[in-house]
């Protein structure tokens, strides 16, 4: 029967781990899908795709096409003097024609003046533009990529960080929610002791001043009451909140096993170190440093660039051989000297990628520490539970004695009230610990990016 009895038990506290995992992590899956800061890193992440697209896009020729029809008057002229020239000749000729019996046959031209403009052209081309040497445009692609994977890791940040908010705001609510239930509990005692005085008063075993007392108490215990409300509702928000759910919805709770042990911290600062977003983002910060300095580099460079164009042109709108051209050119550019701007840029990069390694090194310190510290909270909150919980045990042992002895008139009401003060506080002690116990285990996880099973 008592093998029975303790696979039942143990059946119970496995259950109730495993519904409060469940609970919990269906909460945290619920805010990752819906918290309005993760859907804004979302987007920043498919803008930093999109970004990539582009410098991905430079790769590629660019097609273009343009039809043009022009109507001009006036303008510039240029004069051609070809009756200047012609027409001694043509006299000279017409002399000789007449000399020998014949008649003249080269009338005299006027000078020519031709508009630089054409009255009307149309012009309609397709032009095919595409980048032969240009450094700048595979440096930029690199630097996209980086972008786009620090995207990737700030949402991945803000998830850690998200998923301890969503465990931490749970378990405030837990330690408020059951906070309030003391409260509830302790009412039930005060009020209980209230009435034993005032039968105690009837058969004059204790004064007025004893029931009027009590019944203080009974009121001081109704503003712990009105202010447990108050921190149960407000944590109940907070955590709907982080989901973007209601602020009023109902939250599910569950049963706390009273199962706390040790967890293995062997290995913790390491995985920080290795693991940790921030690292990360520095780490891709100096890589994009290298590369605007390439960047700077590439700019001195010169460009080779083709350009082909293919269309129809003449002064009426035509198809056929005599309209059409084709025009294909190489165009190479280089930039010999712009004020060593590009070259001090190439300084500027390096200075910053320097100062980056600096704040990487300092970030690793800090993480180390961080770490340290939540392990010391952790061991702590550890020793403050059983400690917590011996006095809790302890409180309500003196409180019983001391009440069955007041019950009989042989205990003071005095001791009764210190006995049950030092009881509820013992009792939230326990709960405050329990829950803080819990909180300092989500921070060491999220510090240290590890999972520790309990």
């Amino acid at each position: 029967m008592r093998k029975v009895i303790l696979i039942l038990v143990l059946i119970t506290i496995v259950g109730q781990l495993n519904a409060q995992d469940n609970i919990l992590e269906d909460y945290i899956q619920e805010g990752l899908e819906s918290n309005l800061v993760i859907k804004q890193n979302l987007l920043a992440l498919e803008n930093a795709r999109q970004a990539l697209k582009i410098a991905k896009g430079m790769f590629l020729p660019t097609v273009s096409t343009q039809s043009r029809y022009t109507l001009a008057q006036g303008g510039r002229t240029i004069d051609f003097p070809i009756g200047d020239l012609l027409n001694p000749v043509y006299s000279t000729l017409n002399d000789m024609l007449e000399a020998q019996g014949g008649s003249a046959q080269f009338p005299m031209v006027e000078n020519q003046q031709i508009n630089f403009l054409r009255n009307q052209e149309y012009e309609a081309k397709v032009s095919v533009t595409q980048a032969i040497y240009y450094p700048s445009i595979a440096i930029n692609k690199k630097i996209e990529e980086q972008r786009l994977f620090m995207s990737e890791t700030e949402l991945e940040q803000y998830r850690r960080e998200l998923r301890y908010q969503i465990k931490e705001a749970y378990y405030n609510y837990m330690k408020a929610w059951q906070f309030y239930d003391l409260i509830l509990k302790t009412k039930e005692v005060v009020n209980e002791n209230h009435r034993v005085s005032e039968k105690l008063k009837e058969n004059d075993m204790i004064t007025l001043d004893a029931v009027l007392r009590t019944k203080s108490e009974i009121s001081k215990v109704e503003l712990y009451e009105t202010e447990a409300i108050k921190n149960k509702e407000m944590a109940k928000s907070y955590f709907n909140f982080l989901l973007n759910k209601d602020l009023d919805e109902e939250v599910i709770l569950c049963s706390q096993a009273e199962m706390f042990v040790n967890p293995e911290i062997n290995g913790l600062t390491e995985n920080a170190l290795n693991q940790r977003q921030e690292l990360q983002l520095l780490d891709n910060q100096i890589k994009i440093m290298d590369y605007v300095a390439d960047l700077s580099k590439a700019e001195m460079l010169p460009k080779v660039v083709m350009a082909i164009d293919y269309g129809i042109q003449g002064e009426k709108f035509a198809i056929n051989s005599e309209s059409d051209f084709v025009m294909g050119s190489f165009v190479l550019s280089w930039d010999l000297f712009n004020g060593n701007i590009n070259r001090n840029k190439r300084k500027q990069a390096f200075i910053e990628k320097q100062r980056v390694e600096y704040m990487k090194e300092e970030v690793g310190n800090k993480i180390k520490l961080e770490v340290k510290q939540n392990i010391y909270e952790v061991d702590q909150q550890i020793k403050n539970l059983k400690l917590a919980e011996t006095r809790s045990f302890e409180a309500a042992e003196v409180f019983r004695i001391i009440e069955k002895r007041y019950r009989q008139g042989e205990s003071a009401l005095i001791e009764l009230l210190d006995a049950q003060n030092n009881m509820t506080e013992a009792e939230a002690q326990v709960i405050f610990t329990k829950y803080d116990y819990l909180v300092s285990i989500a921070r060491l996880e999220k510090s240290s990016l590890t999972s520790l099973e309990m």
